[in-house]
């Protein structure tokens, strides 16, 4: 619940019973990983419902992430003018939210359904889209003084002091010598303490000053662009809770999150001391769980360095090093959580890429009863089956994992290995059929145009098929 929340809800002109079809339908489809068709069942959902948060813009925007990582192409022409603006502000909503679904770090596209939602007078949207622009300004290498004071105006049109603080702090920051932009802050921070204190109601006003010191403390937790001498004080008050109290899950917990909050191996290495000394004392695996993903974490950070730097030989041992650690973590996790499949995908992939080709298929085996990870299961899994030589059950695994309902990318990737499966196989006829379907959704896949045209020769010349060249 918003600030603006906390006193009068917004009534929103939405219908959640209209939209609830298309979301539940939509989730479904997301777990199989065809993302462009849960998109649109999403969009679907908006429309008859365009205040929904929790059922329609925030899995919406999971599945826009996830199938961007997984290589999805932005809005191409068609789709810009079908999705163009008319005269229906709902059908506008939902057409750049279609839009900012195909190409989600867009901010021009964010903008676009930020102007929708205040049109409709919809502040819930209105906060989730300044939300995401106000993130991507974070993370932005050169921060748009100009959208972060779009960003915090409209914060402040419904009440969201603290994160209207916040973008004004990063225009600030980009910007130190614009006296607007100090004003705007000033007239911030104190619209912020009178929401927050109430001091245009009734009531004892001493009362309200007295708590000035707490709400600036409030204000401050509040930040995500926190000092480091106020992360810094919250570590030393975590501590004081946690020496007083360490055998209170909640005080060990505090206390770890707060060291955590500061990068830096030092802090990252007393967190691990208190986990360890707290794992020893209670037998509690979760702590042990949460000392591995520090690991995991410094271990990735020490990559990309090296990465950075050009060591290449650096990297490689790194990653060498790293596999090994998460193949001893993540199969005693399995252990301690024998009937999470998602621990088990997360150990089969990793035994994939160890090269222990017999494990991962026992345990890539379990994870594709998981619908959010079959997908991902069954390739892994037909490809540690290519890997031993069993090319019959590797094709077998592709085809069935091809029944299933599939984004593009996924299609491109099952068909391109079914292809190589079956060439291997001295198929070439089968796998020609495989290899073009591919080249027709996408020309540039990997090698498949070089993979396509040995195929052709090889039926040109009998089916003899040439040596095929290495597999990306």
């Amino acid at each position: 619940m918003t600030e603006a929340d906390t006193q009068n809800p917004p009534e929103e002109p939405a219908k959640p019973s209209k939209g609830k079809a298309f979301f539940e339908r939509a989730e479904q489809v997301a777990e199989t990983g065809n993302w462009d068709f849960a998109i649109e069942l999403y969009i679907e959902g908006i429309k008859r419902d365009p205040g929904n948060i929790e059922r329609g813009y925030q899995p919406l925007r999971e599945a826009s992430l996830n199938r961007k990582v997984q290589g999805g192409k932005g809005p191409g022409m068609v789709d810009k003018f079908k999705h163009r603006p008319g005269k229906d502000p709902v059908t506008n909503l939902a057409n750049a939210t279609f839009l900012l679904a195909k190409e989600p770090g867009s901010q021009q596209l964010m903008h676009q359904v930020l102007q929708c939602a205040i049109k409709l007078e919809l502040p819930a949207v209105i906060k989730w889209v300044c939300d995401i622009l106000l993130d991507s300004q974070r993370q932005a290498k050169k921060a748009n003084v100009k959208l972060l004071m779009v960003i915090a105006e409209n914060y402040t049109n419904i009440d969201e002091f603290t994160h209207a603080i916040q973008a004004c702090e990063l225009a600030r920051k980009a910007a130190p010598n614009d006296a607007v932009i100090q004003q705007t802050l000033s007239d911030l921070s104190a619209k912020y303490t009178i929401h927050k204190g109430k001091y245009d109601q009734e009531g004892d006003f001493s009362e309200k000053v007295a708590d000035l010191e707490g709400q600036k403390k409030l204000m401050e937790k509040d930040h995500i662009v926190q000092s480091e001498d106020f992360l810094l004080a919250e570590i030393e008050n975590a501590r004081k809770e946690y020496l007083a109290s360490p055998e209170v899950p909640g005080k060990v917990n505090a206390f770890v999150d707060a060291l955590l909050k500061i990068p830096d191996e030092a802090y990252e290495g007393e967190a691990v001391d208190v986990l360890t000394k707290a794992h020893s004392d209670s037998g509690t695996y979760q702590y042990k769980l949460r000392i591995g993903d520090i690991k995991i974490k410094q271990m990735t950070r020490r990559y990309r360095k090296l990465v950075q730097s050009g060591d290449e030989e650096g990297a490689k041992e790194q990653i060498r090093v790293q596999l090994a650690f998460e193949l001893n973590e993540f199969k005693e996790r399995s252990i301690n959580y024998p009937t999470d499949l998602k621990l088990k995908f997360e150990l089969g992939r990793r035994q994939y890429l160890a090269g222990m080709y017999d494990d991962a298929i026992a345990s890539l085996q379990q994870a594709q009863r998981d619908p959010r990870n079959h997908l991902k299961a069954m390739s892994y899994l037909g490809q540690a089956f290519e890997a031993k030589g069993w090319f019959r059950e590797a094709g077998e695994t592709y085809v069935r994992a091809l029944e299933s309902e599939m984004s593009e990318d996924n299609t491109k990737e099952l068909r391109y290995n079914l292809g190589s499966v079956l060439e291997k196989m001295d198929k070439v006829v089968d796998a020609r059929e495989q290899f073009s379907a591919v080249a027709q959704i996408d020309y540039n896949y990997k090698d498949v145009r070089e993979r396509l045209d040995a195929v052709n020769k090889a039926i040109a010349n009998g089916g003899q098929t040439p040596e095929a060249p290495p597999r990306e």
